[in-house]
């Protein structure tokens, strides 16, 4: 059985205005035909019926289809983004008039809410580009759909190359299983260290996203220990020399004394070279406590451009006895305090010297870049590290005439010129390496 056919509305509205019009159109007809009315009246009536008949049904429908396509056009634009189109109002306050305000309205308020919605946006843009946290976000694949500057900063990539891509492709996967909020270990391309990770979720689309909050706590760390070293240094700074300065000054006077006459010539050398080591002692201490006060006045570093081969060169004749070996993977300059960054190379290479008890092994100094940054690499042959966890802790040596701070100085000033630097034993030989990273 065929179903029976929808009638559009525009049609149904025809079909009831000929009806309208028709009926009475008939009656009338056979009302004068019923009263003998002349035939020419009839056939000129019933010709004026149809015409104006048709041209009304015509006119309407014509009306109500261009009416009701331009408000199907307008909230179809609406329904793609389109808030430009306005449909035109009568000048009469009718229903019709009534429901395009009604739209040209729901245009306006929708043109403003999307202006409101992409200032908004921009806004939240600018603040996640900005923001020194990096932001991760990846879909329900687990592949990026957004990386911020600090992110791309962080890994030392474009956001043109990991845009749909997965985590692992830049090895990051690892945060994959962090469950909330969590601070790890974590060895990225600017280098290890202990980072806060929180994870979150939203949707789009209707799919769920996760956004990952990542934190380098590893300078925060640091310059609090750093805080507290100081603090510790300058109150003992200040109890050591309140004591040592009038030991100093009595043995000094002490000395003067025993020279006089009157006292044993046996007494009298025993308590000078006593006195004598008192003094000594006393000095050595001092001297001894000032080296820890650079820690403390460590200027900012002036960074400039400088030549990679005259720095080397410069600092490489300092050590004599020694052959060191230099490879440079076409690194022309550094952006470096030339001052700071000559006496952290001294210091390194002092130490690689120093641990290297056959003279006829060289030292290997390399120097390369890798994805964007800086590496200057300090190889030995000598006994290697021990206890490597600290290594970096102020006055912890293990050096006879050693103080303790010349590796704490030296990651001080590398980590001022925003670089990291990373000591550790050698796999497969003898000896240590240190690596030092900078930004290009």
């Amino acid at each position: 059985m065929n179903q029976p056919k929808n009638i559009t509305f525009e049609k149904q509205l025809l079909k009831y205005l000929l009806i309208a019009t028709i009926v009475p159109s008939v009656l009338l007809v056979a009302t004068l035909l019923y009263y003998d009315a002349s035939v020419n009246l009839l056939v000129i009536l019933v010709l004026f019926i149809f015409c104006l008949t048709c041209f009304c049904a015509t006119t309407v429908y014509q009306k109500i289809t261009y009416q009701f396509r331009t408000l199907s056009n307008l909230l179809e634009g609406m329904t793609h983004g389109d808030y430009s189109m306005r449909g035109r109002k009568s000048i009469s306050d009718d229903s019709l008039g009534q429901l395009v305000g009604q739209i040209n309205n729901l245009a306006d308020t929708l043109t403003k809410q999307r202006f409101t919605a992409m200032e908004s946006q921009l806004l939240v843009d600018k603040v996640i580009q900005q923001i020194d946290v990096a932001i991760i976000a990846v879909d329900e694949k687990d592949h990026i759909a957004l990386i911020n500057r600090a992110a791309e900063k962080l890994l030392n990539v474009t956001q043109n190359q990991v845009i749909n891509k997965p985590l692992q492709k830049i090895g990051v996967e690892q945060l994959l299983n962090v469950t909330s909020k969590q601070v790890l270990p974590l060895n990225f391309a600017q280098g290890k260290g202990e980072f806060q990770i929180i994870r979150d979720q939203y949707r789009e689309d209707g799919h769920q996203h996760q956004l990952f909050f990542i934190t380098n706590v590893h300078h925060l760390l640091r310059e609090h220990e750093r805080q507290a070293w100081k603090n510790l240094i300058r109150v003992l700074s200040h109890e050591i020399n309140n004591s040592l300065a009038p030991i100093s000054s009595l043995s000094n006077t002490l000395q003067g004394l025993s020279k006089k006459q009157g006292l044993p010539e046996d007494f009298s050398e025993i308590l000078i070279s006593s006195l004598a080591i008192i003094s000594e002692r006393a000095n050595s201490l001092t001297l001894f406590v000032d080296s820890y006060r650079q820690l403390n006045h460590l200027p900012k570093p002036q960074k400039q451009r400088i030549d990679i081969e005259p720095l080397f060169n410069k600092i490489i004749p300092l050590f004599v006895d020694r052959v060191i070996k230099m490879e440079n993977d076409l690194i022309q300059s550094l952006l470096i305090d030339e001052v700071q960054f000559e006496q952290v190379l001294i210091n390194l290479i002092k130490n690689a010297d120093e641990a290297t008890d056959d003279k006829t092994q060289p030292i290997m100094i390399k120097a390369y870049s890798k994805q964007a940054l800086t590496y200057i690499d300090i190889i030995d042959q000598g006994v290697g590290i021990q206890n490597i966890d600290n290594i970096f802790t102020p006055f912890y040596t293990t050096k006879k005439q050693g103080s303790g701070i010349g590796l704490v100085l030296c990651r001080q000033i590398i980590e001022a010129h925003q670089g990291h630097l990373s000591i550790n034993n050698n796999e497969n030989s003898r000896g240590c390496i240190v690596k030092i990273m900078l930004p290009n």
